[in-house]
């Protein structure tokens, strides 16, 4: 999939986000965390501004501090969704062909009654290496409801 960037000064339209730019905005923003540059649960105004510049940097097109933002909420909701999905069960497998859960009907309609907004993860989930960039961007700041907070 092809993926383009708004122009920054255009708030209104919507980016686009493909596996690639999500990958390279979460490792810029993981560079951050590692750095120190995340004094709470989330970044201020100059963090935000050194993220822009680095994705700029790498991308060669711009994306807005809303528009970055708002792809950091939607990774962090996906993320709590996922972990509360999975919850304590141990054992699950990863099925590379279907990308998500290898699980038996009975789990996933069991796990969807409790965590129904992780419905979309039943024919595309979030792959182990992936998981482990959230886990570094978000782990230990958001309440899951379970041991992942």
């Amino acid at each position: 999939m092809s993926t383009s960037a708004v122009e920054v000064s255009d708030e209104k339209l919507k980016a686009m986000w493909d596996k690639r730019l999500t990958e390279i905005f979460c490792d810029i923003c993981i560079k951050e965390i590692l750095k120190g540059n995340r004094p709470g649960t989330h970044f201020i105004r100059d963090e935000w501004l050194k993220i822009m510049t680095n994705f700029e940097k790498e991308m060669g097109k711009g994306f807005s501090q809303r528009q970055l933002k708002n792809r950091w909420d939607t990774l962090k909701k996906e993320w709590k969704a996922w972990k509360k999905l999975k919850g304590e069960d141990t054992g699950l497998g990863w099925n590379p062909i279907k990308r998500t859960v290898d699980a038996s009907d009975e789990w996933w309609e069991s796990r969807l009654q409790v965590v129904p907004e992780a419905k979309k993860f039943r024919t595309s989930g979030i792959d182990p290496e992936f998981e482990g960039k959230l886990d570094q961007m978000f782990m230990g700041i958001v309440a899951t409801g379970d041991e992942y907070s």
